[in-house]
């Protein structure tokens, strides 16, 4: 049976039961209000950070791995470009090519760009030299280095189709151009006989010229050096023309040769024709060469010059007068003659004998002393 003592007691334990829960109670309730509180702070302050911070994307590329990589970081200081990378463990290689200077200050609105590079060995038509690339596809690294291959040219490294899994790259060129010619086609000299020139005289009646081919060929060049050449087409631009020369066939006495047999002087004819005068005189004698008749071919009476005109002094010879025409020792004779040519040189006792013949044999005449005997 409980005494009033004891109840007494329990009533009053359960006072401090309660008061200590109450206490208790109100802890808790203080540390959930500092707790929630911090954990305020800590949001303002993390969207005050987020806000005010600039947001940098660290891009990696590497062609050769086949990998690229982004990431966003933060940052309040302005620091510079490398000193970020250092901060974000991000290395850069010799090799490596970057967008931005790594001496720059941080600038919030221009993101890190870092290419992966790699040192390779071109051989290009037999020339070594290295250079760094970040293109794992040849053709594009080939272009990275300064060469710009052509359609044609062979390229190939060491393993597979790319620089993945290699470090050297051979190049050589190989070109294609068509060629382009032009070639003479010779003339030929044809000849013709022309019975009004004198035997042995020859005269240009066409100069003629050389022809033309064009020869258009595909010529191949591998490092520079023709190696095969097919002609595409052959074609005649210009037809030649012959060389055409027409060659004397008129029998002429030559002046060197010239007979005397048969001078039979008697009763004041010679040879049977009668004669006025007998004079000595000095005989040259002259071609139908225009060159030598100062352009003509005709006598100073109009007849056309030849074997048988003589040109004379008319105070001496009146002009029109037939003479016969015969040396002195008996060694030549010229024979009956028209006197009806004229000459700058021939004055007094002087007679010039025209002869068909090249200016140069009629030149082996020279001087000779003759007699001429003016026909009736």
């Amino acid at each position: 049976m409980i005494t009033k003592e004891e109840s007494k007691k329990e009533i009053i334990l359960k006072m401090h039961s309660k008061r200590e829960q109450k206490k208790k109670k109100k802890v808790r309730r203080q540390k959930f209000t500092v707790i929630s509180l911090i954990a305020s702070m800590a949001v303002v302050s993390a969207v005050i950070c987020t806000q005010t911070a600039m947001a940098i994307n660290i891009t990696e590329i590497n062609e050769f791995s086949g990998t690229t990589k982004t990431k966003t970081v933060y940052t309040m200081k302005k620091d510079s470009v490398g000193e970020l990378l250092s901060k974000e463990n991000v290395t850069l290689c010799d090799n490596d090519k970057i967008n931005v200077c790594v001496d720059d200050v941080i600038s919030g609105d221009k993101d890190i760009v870092i290419t992966r590079g790699k040192e390779i060995v071109i051989v290009a038509d037999g020339v070594e030299t290295s250079a760094v690339v970040t293109k794992a596809d040849v053709h594009d690294a080939l272009v990275e280095a300064g060469y710009i291959p052509g359609e044609t040219d062979e390229i190939s490294v060491d393993s597979g189709g790319d620089l993945k899994d290699s470090s050297r790259v051979e190049l050589v060129s190989v070109s294609s151009t068509v060629d382009t010619v032009n070639e003479e086609i010779q003339n030929t000299v044809q000849y013709i006989d022309d019975a009004s020139m004198p035997e042995g005289e020859t005269k240009v009646i066409e100069e003629g010229s050389v022809g033309t081919r064009q020869i258009k060929s595909n010529v191949l060049y591998r490092k520079g050096e023709e190696i095969s050449r097919e002609v595409v087409s052959d074609t005649v631009v210009a037809e030649p023309v012959n060389r055409v020369i027409a060659i004397g066939k008129k029998k002429t006495v030559s002046p060197v040769q010239a007979s005397s047999g048969g001078v039979r002087e008697e009763n004041g004819t010679i040879n049977g024709m009668s004669y006025s005068r007998k004079i000595t005189m000095t005989a040259t004698a002259y071609s139908t060469s225009p060159s030598e008749n100062g352009g003509y071919t005709v006598s100073a009476m109009g007849n056309q010059l030849g074997f048988g005109i003589v040109a004379v002094d008319p105070s001496v010879i009146p002009l029109g007068s037939r003479v016969y025409v015969t040396s002195t020792d008996g060694s030549w004779t010229y024979g009956v003659a028209s006197a009806e040519d004229t000459g700058g040189a021939i004055k007094g006792n002087k007679i010039d004998l025209c002869y068909e013949g090249s200016v140069s044999s009629v030149n082996q005449f020279g001087r000779r002393s003759c007699i001429v005997y003016v026909l009736d």
